[in-house]
């Protein structure tokens, strides 16, 4: 059965985001860490300077462990630190929750954006009919070609982008779908699937991932893959705690 595909948005990486005196755009980043305070540095980086062209930033760490490394690496970088031994999912909905913009990019600390991002947010928050829906970046995973062509595959035809891809979302809308599901892993699927591919927006300008933070070799493609037909299957919830990436 053919799917429709995530709908494309092009954007400059320099887009005008208005004249002098428009109204910024205020966006709430929320991370979910996992202790690694270098991972969460390299993330956190990408980020610097997005005030000054176009975007009031809020940003949200949330962290299972209280690494005292993490906890100055997030307050040299300005970011509130929130420590919740809980779920991956849960720990994205409580940033979600502390969150005071009316925009979210739910983030993983391995995840860093590229050159641009931030006047793709703009853009695309700009739209009007992006109020309900999700958009997110093509995956690259440095150093697997091949992991990053199976990602752009399960993004174009299956409508299935993975949390380390970046999710921006109206904060709203996100409370509309009934947020983020309280798993260890498969969170960001249930999303996607609340979502709808008709309701996806998949940028051009790329999240990357180190192939170490990334599954790859033969083994975990033929068990990725087996993950995503059982989750076609509409399996419930409580069993996809080892679904998503």
């Amino acid at each position: 059965m053919h799917l429709p595909r995530p709908r494309a948005m092009r954007t400059d990486a320099a887009a005008h985001v208005g004249p002098p005196g428009t109204r910024r755009m205020g966006l709430s980043v929320v991370i979910a860490a996992n202790g690694d305070a270098d991972q969460l540095a390299r993330c956190l980086a990408a980020l610097v300077g997005t005030e000054s062209r176009g975007l009031d930033l809020e940003t949200i760490v949330v962290d299972p462990d209280g690494n005292p490394g993490l906890a100055a690496v997030a307050e040299a970088r300005g970011a509130t630190l929130i420590t919740l031994p809980a779920s991956r999912g849960a720990r994205l909905a409580a940033g979600a929750k502390a969150a005071t913009a009316d925009w979210l990019l739910l983030l993983r600390a391995e995840t860093v954006l590229e050159r641009g991002w931030d006047a793709t947010v703009v853009v695309f928050a700009a739209e009007e009919r992006n109020r309900e829906r999700g958009g997110f970046f093509p995956l690259d995973v440095v150093g697997d070609p091949l992991a990053t062509r199976l990602m752009r595959f399960r993004n174009r035809w299956m409508g299935l982008p993975s949390g380390a891809q970046g999710l921006v979302i109206r904060r709203r809308f996100l409370v509309h779908l009934e947020g983020v599901a309280d798993l260890k892993r498969g969170e960001d699927l249930i999303l996607a699937r609340a979502l709808g591919l008709a309701r996806m927006v998949v940028f051009d300008v790329a999240a990357r991932v180190e192939a170490g933070d990334w599954p790859t070799g033969a083994g975990a493609v033929l068990l990725g893959a087996l993950r995503i037909f059982l989750f076609r299957l509409h399996i419930p919830a409580r069993w996809l705690q080892r679904l998503g990436d």
